[in-house]
């Protein structure tokens, strides 16, 4: 049970990030979504290590 509160926690988290990374990307702001993608590739690299 815990192992699936700690997987829902994760999507709720890259949930925010694809609604930060969409916002970027309609606002234009590539240098933003640049820092997101970067944001999503440390972070599956961390969970991946982990």
């Amino acid at each position: 049970m815990e192992e699936r509160e700690i997987f829902k926690g994760y999507l709720r988290g890259l949930m925010r990030q694809l609604k930060l990374l969409k916002e970027a990307i309609g606002n234009n702001d590539l240098e933003q979504a640049e820092r997101l993608v970067d944001e999503l590739i440390e972070d599956t690299q961390k969970n991946i290590e982990d």
